[in-house]
C-alpha cells in the first residue's frame, strides 16, 4: 500500500440556524463522523446525495471551515487553516476577468513571490499542459466554459499542490465539453501524479475518474462504504466503459448505496 496523503479521521460538522430566539435554534448535524483516505497519487471521488456534506468536507481539508470534531491530516499533519499544499478547483472558474490566461495562471504564483522569469516559464508548460498554449493572452470572456475551467485547473497547478481538491469542476459543462475534460483530467494525472479528492453527484463520472470512490450516506454525511475501481490506467474513452458489465455493476452498485439500499450479493 502507498502512503497515506490525507486521512479524514472521525470529522463531524455542524451548523446552527438561528430561530427568533436561541432556544428556537436547530443545529443541523452536516457530518457526523467521516472516516477515509487517500493514497499518494491516488484519484478518489466523494460522491452521495445532495445535502450529505461533499462540499462542506471539502471545505474542511481546504482549511476554509473548522471541524467540530475528528482530524484531518495531510502527510500525518493536521490542517488547521488553508496552505499552498492544497489546489481548489470550484465548480465555476471564477477567473478574474481582468487579467489574460497566463495572468490568472500566475496570481498564486505572484503570492508565493516567484521570480517574473521563472513565472513565465512554469505559465507556459501549464498552458501547454491543459491544451491552452495558442489561449495565453485571451481573456476569460474570450474563452468557452470548458476552456475557462481548464485555466482554473492550470492556476490549481502553479502552486505546486500535494494535494487537488475539485468541487464538482465539470458539473456546468455540456455533456461533450464534460467528456473531453475528464478525459484531459486523466492525462494531466498521468503527468503529475498529483493526489486528487475529486467531489460529483455524476456516478459516471466518478467511476470513469477514480481509482476509490467514497459513497457518503446522508442527514449526516458518513461513509456507507468505498468502492476499488479495477480498470488500469490508460481508460479507454467513457462511452467504451459504460458498456462493460463490470462498470455497469459497480455503478448500479453505488446507486443503491446513495439511496440507502444494500445491494443483493
Amino acid at each position: 500500500m502507498d502512503a497515506i496523503k490525507l486521512a479524514v479521521r472521525s470529522v463531524k460538522k455542524s451548523f446552527r440556524v438561528r430561530g427568533k430566539s436561541r432556544e428556537e435554534d436547530i443545529v443541523i448535524d452536516v457530518l457526523g463522523g467521516v472516516d477515509f483516505g487517500v493514497e499518494q497519487g491516488e484519484i478518489v471521488s466523494l460522491i452521495g446525495e445532495s445535502g450529505c456534506g461533499k462540499t462542506t468536507l471539502l471545505r474542511i481539508i481546504q482549511g476554509l471551515v473548522r471541524q467540530d470534531g475528528g482530524d484531518v491530516l495531510i502527510d500525518g499533519k493536521p490542517v488547521t487553516r488553508p496552505g499552498r499544499d492544497r489546489g481548489l478547483v470550484f465548480q465555476q472558474a471564477n477567473l478574474l476577468p481582468w487579467r489574460t490566461s497566463r495572468k490568472n495562471i500566475e496570481f498564486g504564483m505572484e503570492l508565493k513571490g516567484v521570480p517574473k522569469e521563472e513565472r513565465r516559464i512554469q505559465v507556459q508548460a501549464l498552458l501547454e499542459l491543459v491544451g491552452l498554449g495558442h489561449a495565453s493572452e485571451q481573456y476569460p470572456n474570450q474563452l468557452s466554459g470548458g476552456m475557462q475551467q481548464r485555466v482554473g485547473i492550470a492556476r490549481a497547478l502553479a502552486i505546486e499542490p500535494s494535494i487537488l481538491l475539485m468541487d464538482e469542476p465539470f458539473s456546468a459543462l455540456d455533456a461533450q465539453t464534460r467528456e473531453v475534460l475528464q478525459c484531459e483530467l486523466l492525462r494531466i494525472h498521468e503527468e503529475t501524479h498529483t493526489t486528487v479528492l475529486f467531489v460529483t453527484h455524476d456516478l459516471d463520472e466518478a467511476i470513469y475518474l477514480s481509482d476509490r470512490v467514497v459513497t457518503l450516506a446522508a442527514k449526516p454525511g458518513r461513509v456507507r462504504k468505498v468502492i476499488e475501481i479495477p480498470f488500469q490506467h490508460p481508460r479507454p474513452l467513457l462511452p467504451e466503459l459504460r458498456g462493460d458489465p463490470v462498470f455497469q455493476a459497480i455503478r448500479a452498485e453505488i446507486w443503491s448505496l446513495i439511496r440507502g439500499r444494500e445491494v443483493k450479493q
